[in-house]
C-alpha cells in the first residue's frame, strides 16, 4: 500500500484544482475478449493553433464498472490527435462506473475543429481485477502446498 496524493480538476479542466490523499495499492487485471469501439465525437467547435494542446468537448462515454480505456493508435482527425480522454470531478475507481465527456487534443496543424467531427476511437475493455498478494506470500503460499 502506498499513500498517494491526487490532484484533479474540481470543476472543469482549466479550473479550480483539488487535492486527495487516499490509500493506493497496486493491482493487477486480466482482459477478456470481449471489448467495444466508441467514437469520440467533438461536441463544440474549437479553434486549434498547431502544437498547443487543447481541451474540447465530447459526446459522453460511459465506461462500465471493471472495465478499462484502451487509445487506438490510429490517426482519425487531419489536424491532430487526442492525448487524453477527461473528466473533471474526483478521480473514481476502476470498479465504478465512469464518465468522460472531455478530451485533451494535440493539433500538428491550425485549423478548427467542428461540432460533430470524429476525433478518435477508443477500446474499452471489460476487465478481471486480479489483487495482488502481499509481498512474498505468493511463494510461502506455493512452497507449503506443494512440499516434497
Amino acid at each position: 500500500m502506498a499513500k498517494i496524493e491526487l490532484v484533479y480538476w474540481k470543476d472543469k479542466i482549466g479550473g479550480e484544482t483539488e487535492r486527495l490523499v487516499a490509500d493506493a495499492y497496486s493491482y493487477g487485471f486480466s482482459v477478456g475478449p470481449h471489448g467495444e469501439w466508441e467514437m469520440v465525437i467533438a461536441k463544440e467547435d474549437k479553434e486549434v493553433r498547431k502544437n498547443e494542446l487543447v481541451n474540447i468537448k465530447i459526446g459522453e462515454i460511459e465506461v462500465p464498472p471493471r472495465s478499462i480505456v484502451l487509445p487506438c493508435p490510429i490517426m482519425r482527425h487531419a489536424l491532430g490527435v487526442v492525448s487524453s480522454l477527461a473528466a473533471a470531478g474526483k478521480p473514481m475507481p476502476v470498479e465504478e462506473r465512469r464518465v468522460l465527456d472531455e478530451v485533451i487534443f494535440h493539433p500538428f496543424t491550425d485549423g478548427k475543429v467542428s461540432k460533430g467531427e470524429l476525433l478518435c476511437v477508443v477500446n474499452i475493455f471489460y476487465a478481471a481485477i486480479e489483487r495482488r498478494l502481499a509481498r512474498g506470500a505468493a511463494e510461502k503460499w506455493l512452497r507449503e502446498r506443494y512440499r516434497y
